[in-house]
């Protein structure tokens, strides 16, 4: 099965990206499209823009899923409007359904012999550098902020559980886990993909081994998402997105060496970073659009 793999395409920024990923996957496919297309979250909190992102880049390959990014679950803190557990659950859906994509986390997808399941996820703080622990302590990234960085989801994720009251980031991430979890244990042993937008796997994160940067690894992701995928036997790709660097690695699955896992996140991100690149946003898509067989 050939598999067309990006994320983070932060439409907000460069709106035309989404014609260039449709452009790119079919040029790399002679026209013929991919057999699955995965889009690993952080597309837009404009829901309009995000089902014509979406919609757009439809036609690459006979079936796609879609994941939402935490940009994706910006809300504003008004008791009024939706929460990000509405977006989540009902909103980001239903749009990525209109587009004619699989919402990831609403039930499994099973295309040419594989099983797509997965999450969002989130952070807990796991995948952070612990060889600054002396720097930065559990209260920084509780409270998502350190010196002069600032984690904006602080600012624009409202999630409440089922009783009413606002989880917190482990809390959240927790509750990702468990969903996840009740995925892969509905059919361990069939070849799954799993796709979430946060990491799953340290090895996957971007460490400088310095205050701030570092800072910011404590919001990558889980590394409980990884056990959850790494002990169920099915398992074959992992997909994800939310770090804005390129990442792949090869992992031991369940049964060992003989069962790898393959990691992959091949994000598009900001405009400033890959013109700090001396790259364009057609260069970059040509190199983030990640084409595999599996």
């Amino acid at each position: 099965m050939k598999v067309a793999i990006t994320s983070d395409l932060h439409v907000d920024h460069h709106p035309e990206v989404s014609s260039l990923v449709l452009a790119e996957v079919l040029r790399r496919t002679d026209g013929a499209g991919a057999d699955l297309l995965i889009i690993a979250g952080d597309l837009t909190h404009h829901e309009d823009r995000l089902e014509q992102a979406l919609a757009t880049m439809r036609p690459a390959a006979r079936a796609a899923v879609f994941v939402a990014g935490n940009h994706d679950l910006w809300v504003k803190k008004d008791p009024t409007e939706p929460t990000s557990r509405d977006r989540y659950e009902r909103i980001v859906p239903d749009r990525a359904r209109a587009a004619g994509f699989h919402a990831v986390g609403a039930g499994s997808l099973v295309v040419d012999g594989f099983r797509i399941v997965g999450v969002t996820g989130w952070y807990d703080y796991t995948l952070r550098n612990r060889e600054l622990d002396h720097v930065f302590a559990m209260d920084d990234y509780r409270r998502g902020s350190w010196g002069r960085l600032r984690w904006n989801d602080k600012l624009h994720i409202v999630w409440p559980g089922d009783d009413g009251d606002l989880l917190d980031d482990t809390a959240i991430c927790a509750a990702q886990i468990r969903s996840l979890e009740s995925q892969l244990d509905a059919d361990p042993t069939t070849p799954t993909i799993v796709v979430t937008h946060h990491l799953p796997f340290q090895s996957l994160t971007t460490s400088k081994g310095e205050p701030p940067w570092d800072f910011l690894n404590g919001f990558m992701g889980s590394a409980h998402l990884g056990e959850a995928i790494l002990r169920t036997p099915g398992v074959r790709l992992a997909v994800a997105g939310h770090t804005h660097f390129r990442k792949s690695a090869v992992l031991d699955g369940a049964g060992g060496p003989g069962n790898p896992v393959r990691a992959e996140v091949s994000p598009i991100g900001y405009p400033r970073e890959y013109r700090r690149g001396q790259q364009d946003l057609p260069s970059r898509v040509a190199d983030r659009v990640l084409l595999l067989d599996v």
